[in-house]
């Protein structure tokens, strides 16, 4: 039994204990009206309390939803959902062995654009582009592990994982469409005055990584380490102005949705052994069609294509579900 100082709702209880017991009185047409008056005070007085509670309620509400806003802009908002569903335990050395898909990409001679450009402009410039290309990983559903400095590391597979060619798949996708944001930027920017504008290096690799918290027991982070990631970083520093250079492994996973150019071999920083690398070129031709899969109920004369780049099969399920909730057709 409920022990009545830990039960919030008692003093409701007990107002209708008591009105119950006078419903019993109004049958012998005895009712106290003093006792009815009481009771009405009294529950005029919780009601204003009651009211209070859900004022306050959804004044706390309303700021921790502000606060999980917030939250999502340091965290990827995969990773945030995973976060405030309760799934992922904070705990240090929590790390799981995960092949992913790794984004790592650096503006060329940031260092001599910093000497040779007002500090004011240079940061208009570097949070413009940021901001750009943090639209683009949230299109191609990438997580965004963490900005260093001007440089943006992206990996694919975790929180959410599909399949190894998805993640690679949209992994240079993505990069494809920095590569075609940043031709725009760069004559935006030259519009601007600025006659050197910015240049960036992209390099991916697949490869099985570290995934979880690294950190202390004050402060942590979600991350990824290990050689795939090593290599990502490496190809970027290999890769030239505005190419997107790609592994072997990568390659295999995505020849069938891009063009590359001739692979070549390189020697890495931490690699004893020439990596082989492949520069992507473009989309393949009529790919995009190719790339569609398909949802079909004859039945119910539903037919949805979609390209799973772009958009998960679960989310069109998500958003018929939302469209029809009674399942009606």
């Amino acid at each position: 039994m409920a022990n009545p100082q830990n039960d919030v709702f008692a003093d409701e209880k007990e107002l209708l204990k008591k009105a119950k017991n006078l419903l019993k009185e109004a049958e012998n047409n005895t009712i106290p009206i003093a006792e009815f008056e009481e009771l009405v005070k009294s529950y005029s007085f919780l009601l204003k309390q009651n009211t209070q509670l859900t004022r306050f309620s959804d004044k706390n509400q309303k700021r921790m939803k502000q606060i999980l806003e917030r939250l999502s802009r340091y965290v990827s908002p995969q990773l945030c959902r995973k976060i405030t569903s309760g799934k992922e335990l904070v705990e240090i050395n929590k790390t799981r062995r995960v092949k992913l898909t790794i984004f790592y990409s650096d503006i060329k001679g940031f260092s001599w654009h910093s000497s040779n450009m007002e500090g004011e402009s240079l940061s208009a410039i570097l949070n413009s582009y940021l901001e750009e290309m943090t639209i683009i990983v949230a299109k191609h559903r990438g997580s965004l592990d963490k900005y260093i400095g001007d440089a943006i590391m992206v990996f694919f597979g975790d929180p959410v994982f599909t399949t190894d060619q998805d993640h690679a798949q949209r992994c240079v996708m993505m990069a494809l469409e920095m590569q075609e944001r940043m031709k725009q930027l760069q004559d935006y920017w030259f519009q601007l005055g600025y006659s050197d504008p910015l240049h960036i290096r992209m390099g991916i690799s697949t490869g099985y990584v570290s995934v979880g918290n690294f950190g202390s027991s004050e402060r942590m982070d979600y991350t990824i380490i290990g050689s795939a990631v090593n290599l990502a970083a490496r190809l970027q520093e290999a890769a030239e102005e505005d190419q997107i250079l790609i592994s072997h492994e990568t390659w295999a996973l995505v020849k069938d949705l891009v063009e590359c150019a001739e692979a070549s071999t390189y020697e890495l920083k931490g690699f004893y052994q020439p990596i082989l690398a492949h520069p992507v070129k473009s989309v393949v031709p009529n790919q995009v069609e190719t790339n569609l899969h398909t949802i079909e109920d004859k039945e119910s004369e539903l037919l949805i294509k979609f390209d799973p780049t772009k958009i998960s099969k679960d989310d069109i399920i998500k958003m018929l579900q939302d469209h029809n909730p009674e399942g009606k057709s």
